[in-house]
């Protein structure tokens, strides 16, 4: 299956490398750039996934080291253009390539780690500059799990600010750009990770979803993202609690990549489901499949969301599975308060803390983003009853979709409203109002309820023609724990209609 390659090539590329990185120290947050008489051009692995890749490692035709180098090349031609990246690990993966196991899947094939979650001795920053310095002592057992598969950690992506904004955008970093088009963002926290492999630059990333970050993203940059079950995954923080909404999983180009990935990182002592075999087909199975268009209120479905989540259905229809139209199972306006006290009741330390260390209020301490500062403090009136009262509702979504599920295997929305969110339309320096909460909720509406439901989920790239230029995913829901069954629909989509071959404008792909 895999040519012959070149090892002219590959010293070539980590002579390149070298010098362009060597004044990299191994946790730089800013990039020197590349010298501007270097030409930049794609190099010819861009067609292998991280399986693929892995091969070559495993064959002895290229090492693991000489992988790195041709990845690090990638991230300093891509990231002036697009922005996805905020620290980088290189001299902590250089003294690791070589040392990992070519027994493991994934046989030190490098990845990029969402910049949410703690890699052990690596900076962290959450988007923020607050605090101004967190080195975790520990991984976190998700990133373990990582490393125990076999991938090299090579740097970490881009994020809003704790989460709390609608695009991939902050004040340490700046604006994360969307490969298919400059003018707009990846949408929220899982940006960065989205645009490495929407870009080229890498064909799998971790990202986290805590209420669409995984999916939104991937939407609109045309990749696979994929939202376990809750519980199902290792957890995202040292001492091994779940969060009731946020799970890790990764965004990739093909299904066996994600497939491998969930694999060897789902929780196998969950205490839920048991551990998942490796999947690596299509099922034979036709599915039962309820098709929302709409969820009233806060935002309008777009007449191309629509049109494309139409499309998605008939495709299903094509293939055999049933398509029935129903009505999407929580109101997102009966979701919009209850979500809002949620963010605030775990988001009120960060508050407090800001105004410890600066002696001033939280608007005037300048730390935090605008939309951010707004957001916390707005939100630091909500008291615990309302928080109470919140966590009944979402306690009561569950039961909601448990329900639906006894009709329908699966449940097809549109993954947003909206085809995309413009920059200049709403970013770091929006002023929080009671407008922009909406929006930001709106944009939500599809995806956050299944977060709270803790239902696997995915957004699978499957129209590519919106106005701006952008892809538009479809987004499939199954019930708790049928993890499975997304996946092994995921292979029967993505051999109907392939789309690991549609590459951004702006990847490297396209590049000259």
């Amino acid at each position: 299956m895999y040519r012959d390659i070149s090892r002219r090539y590959f010293l070539k590329q980590a002579v390149a490398s070298a010098v362009t990185t060597s004044l990299l120290t191994a946790c730089d947050t800013k990039s020197p750039g590349l010298p501007t008489n270097t030409p930049v051009a794609h190099d010819e692995f861009l067609d292998f996934d991280t399986l693929g890749l892995a091969n070559l490692i495993k064959t002895k035709q290229v090492s693991q080291l000489e992988m790195l180098e041709v990845i690090i090349r990638r991230i300093e031609t891509v990231n002036p253009t697009v922005n996805f990246m905020t620290n980088r690990f290189y001299e902590r993966s250089r003294g690791l390539a070589g040392n990992i196991s070519t027994e493991t899947p994934f046989a030190g094939v490098p990845i990029l780690i969402k910049d949410m979650i703690d890699v052990a001795g690596m900076p962290r920053t959450d988007g923020s500059n607050f605090p101004p310095s967190n080195i975790p002592a520990h991984n976190a057992q998700y990133v373990d799990g990582v490393e125990r598969a076999g991938f090299n950690i090579v740097g970490m992506t881009n994020v809003p600010e704790f989460a709390g904004l609608p695009g991939t955008d902050n004040d340490r970093f700046g604006a994360t750009k969307n490969p298919w088009n400059l003018d707009y963002y990846p949408y929220m926290s899982s940006g960065g990770a989205a645009v490495s492999v929407a870009a080229g630059v890498i064909p799998i990333a971790h990202g986290t979803d805590g209420a669409g970050s995984n999916r939104l993203p991937s939407s609109v940059t045309g990749v696979l993202g994929m939202k376990p079950s809750r519980y199902r995954m290792l957890a995202d923080t040292h001492g091994g609690a779940h969060d009731i909404a946020k799970t890790n999983q990764m965004i990739s180009r093909t299904v066996r990549d994600s497939a491998t990935a969930f694999h060897w990182t789902q929780d196998p002592s969950n205490g839920y489901y048991p551990a998942e075999k490796l999947i690596q087909t299509a099922s034979t199975r036709r599915l039962r499949v309820g098709i929302a268009l709409e969820n009233p209120g806060l935002t309008e479905t777009s007449a191309e969301v629509r049109s494309a989540t139409e499309s998605a259905g008939r495709l299903m229809e094509s293939l055999g599975h049933t398509v029935t139209e129903v009505k999407y199972p929580v109101n997102a306006e009966a979701l919009y308060n209850s979500y809002v006290a949620f963010f605030g009741g775990k988001t009120a330390s960060i508050k407090d803390a800001v105004e410890s260390m600066t002696g001033k209020s939280l608007m005037d301490s300048g730390v935090l983003t605008r939309f951010v500062a707004g957001n916390l403090a707005a939100n630091s009136s909500i008291t615990p009853e309302e928080i109470a009262v919140a966590f009944e509702f979402i306690e009561s979504i569950e039961p909601v979709f448990d329900e639906y599920f006894k009709n329908y295997d699966l449940l097809l929305t549109p993954v947003s409203p909206d085809a995309g969110l413009r920059i200049d339309e709403m970013g770091a320096d929006t002023e929080y109002t009671e407008e922009s909460s909406r929006k930001l909720m709106g944009i939500l509406k599809f995806t956050a309820a299944v977060n709270f439901a803790g239902c696997p989920a995915m957004s699978a790239p499957l129209a590519w023609n919106s106005e701006a230029g952008l892809p538009i995913g479809t987004h499939f829901v199954a019930a708790r724990g049928n993890d499975r069954m997304l996946y092994e629909l995921a292979y029967e989509l993505e051999e109907a209609q392939p789309w690991r071959n549609h590459w951004a404008p702006h990847s490297l792909k396209n590049m000259v």
